[in-house]
């Protein structure tokens, strides 16, 4: 089984797409908004591969948020029959390695407060909660907005 991990491309949508909305139900991203991120330049996006099949990626982008320039990740999805492969920290890891690159030295995320998987991979990569955020997702669904300090 070969892995690695590469920019994605505009001929990566349907997969991404694929890949998302088996990840997430209302709270997918939709084709649209998928593909502006990958034309905008705003946006980082990576696929993981196994045997150049893609079976997950990630997309965050570098914003303003107050007075600081912070990575901000949008979405990590891994196919189900990828998970606990530790596929979604190395995208995760190269993620943070772009973001250091251009100077980034903080990063942040929201998660629902009930995925528990997802809370645990980020917890072991030092994402730690900053603030809970009241019906993020949907009336009474809220979300947990946490934050890593990265090394340069």
């Amino acid at each position: 089984m070969e892995f690695r991990i590469r920019r994605a491309t505009f001929e990566d949508l349907n997969s991404l797409v694929e890949i998302e909305a088996e990840c997430f139900t209302d709270e997918a991203f939709t084709k649209n908004q998928l593909e502006y991120c990958l034309k905008s330049s705003d946006f980082v996006s990576l696929v993981a591969l196994v045997d150049e099949k893609i079976v997950g990626f990630i997309i965050g982008s570098i914003e303003i948020l107050g007075n600081e320039t912070a990575g901000h990740v949008y979405t990590l999805d891994i196919m189900k029959e990828y998970r606990k492969k530790g596929f979604g920290g190395k995208l995760l890891d190269s993620f943070e390695s772009i973001l250091v690159e251009k100077g980034v030295r903080t990063v942040y995320l929201e998660v629902r407060v009930d995925n528990i998987p997802a809370r645990r991979l980020y917890s072991k990569h030092g994402y730690r909660p900053f603030k809970t955020l009241k019906d993020y997702y949907e009336p009474k669904v809220d979300a947990v907005m946490l934050r890593k300090f990265l090394r340069p």
